[in-house]
């Protein structure tokens, strides 16, 4: 990384180079419907560059990367940008747009067990490129923020079912499309009490105009982080998350859509020093017990409490 700093002006710029290697390795003694047995290598080698520039009100930041997939894919050259403005010290406008890609898992490439989920090695990675504005607005000690944005995913994978009874992962074959807004409020109600609320509308559709499935439209949720007065050292934060009503499939012959019911989990956490360098922790999760479900027949856990020491 190199900078130059001048008065109100800065120009920063990075740069990075990183090796990834991914090991896949398969083992069954069930070959009756074939031999699932196998192994895998994957590597990447990435390069990327950023420049950050600031001049005043205005902040511009690039950056483009590079990965050479080894020919297992195509590589890849993927961007990002974004540019602020500073309207004034409470009210500030923002715009970006990138593109990405998401290459398939080895269990979509090669297969999981010959009799049911086949392996398809000529998938193409995924490819998404998206756009988002937003405005960031102070009033007093409260932040609040609101964001439009949206995404174009192609070759999107997809699992699809034959007539066998067995399934393969997919690239569908239009593009898949995401749009929404986000809001959210940062309050420091007190020097003891700060509470963070967001909220999320998205719309999803699939290449044939479907809802996609496990993309829930509204998501929200609401924090709380407290210090009281009476117990010097105690923190307290609690929160409430709530995902909306999402489409999925129920994986029978023949297949059926289903809905995911809506549902809200309550957690909280606290702590409270022992010492200098110890504290004890309480966390709670799903505190009501809820039974939810994010994907049709995979029940999420339900209430869990934990009772711990810290060691700073």
């Amino acid at each position: 990384s190199w900078q130059v700093q001048k008065s109100q002006h800065s120009l920063t710029v990075s740069a990075l180079l990183d090796f990834e290697r991914e090991e896949y390795e398969r083992k069954s003694s069930n070959t009756f419907f074939g031999d699932p047995n196998q192994q895998q290598t994957f590597d990447t080698l990435g390069t990327a560059v950023e420049i950050v520039a600031q001049a005043r009100n205005w902040t511009f930041q690039a950056s483009a990367r590079h990965d050479d997939n080894d020919g297992r894919f195509d590589n890849a050259s993927t961007w990002r940008a974004s540019l602020a403005y500073n309207l004034s010290d409470q009210t500030r406008l923002r715009a970006s747009a990138g593109q990405g890609v998401k290459n398939p898992t080895f269990a979509e490439l090669f297969g999981f067990f010959p009799a049911s989920f086949l392996a398809n090695p000529t998938l193409k990675p995924e490819k998404s490129i998206s756009y988002e504005v937003g405005l960031d607005k102070a009033i007093g000690p409260a932040q609040f923020s609101l964001v439009w944005f949206e995404a174009e995913l192609e070759d999107e994978i997809f699992t699809a079912f034959n007539s066998d009874f067995t399934s393969i992962a997919r690239n569908r074959e239009g593009q898949s499309t995401r749009n929404g807004i986000e809001t959210s409020v940062n309050w420091p109600m007190s020097e003891r009490l700060t509470v963070n609320a967001t909220y999320t509308n998205i719309s999803s559709e699939n290449d044939q105009k479907q809802d996609e499935i496990r993309v829930p439209e509204q998501t929200a949720s609401l924090n709380m982080d407290w210090q009281p007065a009476f117990l010097e050292g105690l923190k307290v934060g609690a929160a409430a998350d709530y995902v909306g009503e999402q489409n999925d499939i129920f994986f029978s012959f023949p297949q059926q859509d289903v809905k995911l019911d809506a549902y809200t989990l309550l957690s909280a956490n606290t702590s409270y020093p022992l010492g200098e360098n110890l504290s004890l922790t309480f966390r709670g999760q799903n505190m009501l017990d809820k039974q939810i479900e994010d994907v049709t027949g995979f029940r999420q856990p339900g209430s869990q409490f934990f009772i711990g020491l810290r060691l700073n």
